[in-house]
């Protein structure tokens, strides 16, 4: 397994540190590694019936190998002694009409396979979720993925999950994420958001995408490297530091941010910090059943410090005039217009 462009150093756990002894223990153990991730993906799809031509053939190819057709059936091994087991717990269950465990034992075999795939047996992997999406509609939540990285999606998000083994992607469709990434130097973590790239090894950041395609970045935690487009070279970010992307392939703004402003609305709160007005807006609009507009240029420059409560973002538009020397117009309960005093 090649070697990433480069490697992100931090405080490692002792877990962490056994895993990386392990990964970089020998060659043999990466093969087989690797061999056993393979194994578990392909029975995956396999269980999942939405093979396509293209991957039968594939699938054919490569458990023609003698390592790779016994990795699968070590992995099938497993779970046909789960199919077994849940044929022996579910005439016991039946003879309890009532019984709390019947929602349990009839998921059996989804909790099979990921018994089969979390297993120190033969080293095989975590679960690899595949083509699996994340959303939320009115209330933010929190998820853990197969390994071990955590994201937080605010409310109105769509995350879309990819991950095979030597690399985990996801793109963002809508909303806002944090991402507390799980450090894997050999399995890079990558984040698309409307043709932007987002790639990083292990630390945490945040990623935002409005309905105007404004793509933010901003990091809590580590180094983050940011592309533009496909051929544009990247620039790479630190704690403490934000790049706003008005378009795909367009030049990053970058600015220095206050790090608890990172993913302060996991905890129901915007704080800006002598942050632009018209920035102040855009990350209030997700949390607004109003339209907002500034008159000139000049007002969308003046700098802004405060908190915003979320769940009252209204509240926070009508006190601007507090901070700044303008005036919030309403032309109905719908609209509103900043203008100057």
């Amino acid at each position: 397994m090649s070697k990433p462009e480069y490697t992100i150093p931090e405080n490692k756990s002792h877990t962490d540190e056994v895993s990386d002894s392990l990964s970089l223990g020998s060659d043999d153990y990466l093969l087989n590694d690797l061999i056993d991730e393979q194994a578990a993906l392909w029975f995956t799809r396999q269980h999942s019936q939405k093979l396509t031509p293209q991957q039968r053939q594939e699938f054919k190819q490569w458990i023609a190998n003698d390592a790779h057709r016994q990795a699968y059936q070590a992995i099938a091994e497993v779970w046909r002694g789960c199919e077994a087991l849940s044929r022996l717990i579910i005439p016991l269950v039946e003879k309890r009409k009532h019984s709390i465990w019947r929602p349990f034992i009839h998921t059996t075999a989804t909790l099979c396979l990921l018994i089969i795939l979390y297993l120190p047996y033969s080293r095989l992997p975590a679960l690899l979720m595949d083509n699996m999406t994340l959303a939320t509609s009115s209330q933010p939540k929190e998820m853990t993925l197969a390994d071990g990285s955590k994201v937080f999606l605010d409310r109105e998000t769509q995350v879309r999950v990819a991950y095979i083994q030597q690399e985990r992607r996801l793109w963002l469709d809508k909303g806002q994420a944090y991402f507390k990434v799980k450090s894997n130097p050999y399995r890079p973590f990558y984040v698309h958001a409307d043709n932007r790239q987002i790639k990083v090894v292990g630390t945490e950041f945040e990623v935002s995408r409005y309905q105007n395609n404004q793509i933010n970045v901003a990091v809590h935690e580590g180094i983050v490297e940011v592309k533009t487009a496909e051929k544009v070279s990247p620039t790479y970010l630190y704690a403490g530091s934000q790049a706003i992307s008005k378009s795909a392939g367009d030049t990053l703004a970058i600015s220095t941010i206050n790090i608890d402003s990172v993913g302060s609305w996991r905890f129901g709160q915007l704080h800006f910090f002598e942050q632009p007005l018209y920035e102040v807006i855009t990350k209030l609009k997700p949390y607004l059943d109003i339209n907002i507009q500034i008159s000139s240029p000049e007002i969308a420059k003046m700098k802004v410090s405060g908190v915003a409560n979320i769940n009252d973002a209204k509240s926070f538009i009508t006190a601007i005039p507090l901070i700044l020397p303008v005036n919030v117009v309403f032309s109905d309960k719908n609209n509103a217009l900043i203008i100057n005093k």
